[in-house]
Parts: C-alpha cells; structure tokens; sequence
C-alpha cells in the first residue's frame, strides 16, 4: 500500500515584520550603486538591452516592495510608467535613452528605491527579487505581462 503524496508547498512561518532581519549595510550600498549605474548607464547613452532589463527589474522589485509596506506606491507607479515608455522608447527606435523630463523622475526613483530599502525586511526583500525575476522571464520570453 502507497501512501497519498500532498504537493503542497511547505510555508515556512515568519516573525512579525518588526522582528524580521534587515537587509544590511553593504547590501543597501551595493543596491544604492547599482542604481546610480544603471541610471549613469542609460543617461550617457552606454546603455545595453541588459541594463535596460536590469532597471526594469530593479523598478518591478521596489514597486512589490512599495505595495507590501504601503510605502512610497505612488512614487512606484510613476517608476513603472517610466520604465513602459523607456521600453516602448527601445522598440520603437532601438534606442535606451530618456526622454523630456524622463531624467529627473529616474533620479527621484533612485531615491526612493534607496528609501524603501532602508526599511524593508529581508524576506520581503528576497520574496520580491524573486518575484521580479520571474516577470523579467515571462517578458524577455515575448510573454504579456
């Protein structure tokens, strides 16, 4: 006789969100930096379809972050918005580069993605970076989002 296998995922429990560990010094510096770059990267013009995604990616974690603390969602929106029309800019010609007033919502972005990850707990942290990832597969794979 055979046991019934259950496919459940296991959940791991959490502590309360106040007792959960933060994302550490070096990591919100090295998150910090990659930030500056991929905005430096894109204003001088030097940008790769690469970066483009890592930005992409980078506004789809902070904007998950954003909506699970209920902080900095508008500011997010504004990024997601920006980061459609760099995309939409991209294909139509081939070019990754903002445009109008483009820059200065991107730098304001840096700032609070910055904010945001001073405050959020690691778990959070990772449970949206993975859930970026994902996206960015399903986007590059020609998929809609």
């Amino acid at each position: 006789m055979t046991r019934k296998q259950c496919n459940r995922k296991r959940i791991a429990p959490l502590p309360p969100r106040g007792m959960r560990p933060m994302l550490d010094a070096g990591q919100r510096r090295d998150l910090g930096l990659a930030h500056m770059v991929n905005l430096d990267t894109i204003s001088r013009g030097e940008a790769s379809e690469a970066t483009l995604w890592d930005v992409v990616g980078g506004v789809l974690t902070w904007s998950y972050v954003a909506m699970r603390l209920q902080q900095g969602e508008a500011e997010m929106d504004a990024q997601l918005a920006l980061n459609t029309r760099l995309v939409d800019h991209y294909r139509e010609t081939g070019r990754i580069e903002f445009v109008g007033r483009d820059y200065e919502l991107a730098k304001t972005g840096t700032v609070v993605m910055d904010l945001l990850a001073e405050v959020v707990d690691r778990p959070t942290a990772i449970a949206a970076a993975e859930w970026s990832e994902k996206r960015i597969e399903r986007m590059s794979e020609g998929a809609h989002v």
